[in-house]
């Protein structure tokens, strides 16, 4: 019953996850952007909100544009929060990712970003690592990579495992273009609770447990 009352966000527009499946590029980024994205900036506001005060750092909420590269099929959306005003894809990011088929609550990163090379160092050969395992131990958490595939897919997960830091990284050496350490809710099974003020109170939750390890991976 966390913040139920004051909240903004009310869940995710149940008619969103239609809308990957459009055929016109422009048309589905122009629908998503239109249909999910006032949600996202509503939960973005809660959750600066929140976290802000808890944090030496302010953290700024990101939406996407969805619009580039000029050939880009968007077949998800996001709302990302970083320390970073801009250029938050070469840093760590606490992530609301939205697909046709799953909504995930994660700490990734983009394994293409400069840092990504010190931060996996620093999980292989410090207490990095452990402390990403102990956090997804309490909250059920699963560490995640994903490879680039063809439109409609967009991306497919590759790697899964709820303790197996190193082997997430050879993954990302073979072919990984994300990496992440989060929870999925599959649609349409869980779509009523994705839809429901329920998941920004999950999402408040989980982000306030993941924003010391956040930090300190940041600050790095």
């Amino acid at each position: 019953m966390l913040f139920e009352s004051e909240l903004q966000f009310d869940g995710l527009p149940e008619a969103g996850f239609d809308l990957f499946e459009l055929d016109d590029r422009e048309e589905r980024r122009h629908e998503i952007v239109r249909t999910i994205h006032p949600a996202l900036a509503l939960l973005g506001e809660d959750l600066v909100e929140r976290l802000n005060p808890r944090t030496e750092q302010p953290l700024h909420p990101h939406l996407p544009r969805l619009d580039w590269p000029r050939d880009y099929q968007p077949f998800c959306t996001w709302l990302a929060l970083s320390r970073e005003t801009h250029g938050y894809q070469s840093g760590p990011q606490l992530n609301v990712g939205v697909h046709a088929d799953y909504v995930a609550l994660r700490l990734g990163w983009d394994t293409s970003a400069d840092a990504f090379g010190r931060f996996e160092f620093l999980c292989r050969l410090g207490e990095l690592g452990d402390e990403l395992r102990r956090l997804a131990s309490d909250h059920g958490l699963a560490f995640r990579v994903y490879a680039s595939a063809p439109w409609p897919i967009g991306s497919r997960e590759t790697f899964c495992s709820a303790t197996d830091v190193p082997g997430s990284f050879d993954e990302i050496q073979r072919r990984g273009v994300w990496w992440e350490l989060g929870r999925n809710h599959r649609i349409p099974a869980e779509r009523e609770h994705v839809c429901s003020a329920a998941l920004g109170r999950e999402v408040v939750e989980l982000f306030t447990a993941m924003l010391p390890t956040y930090d300190r991976i940041a600050g790095e």
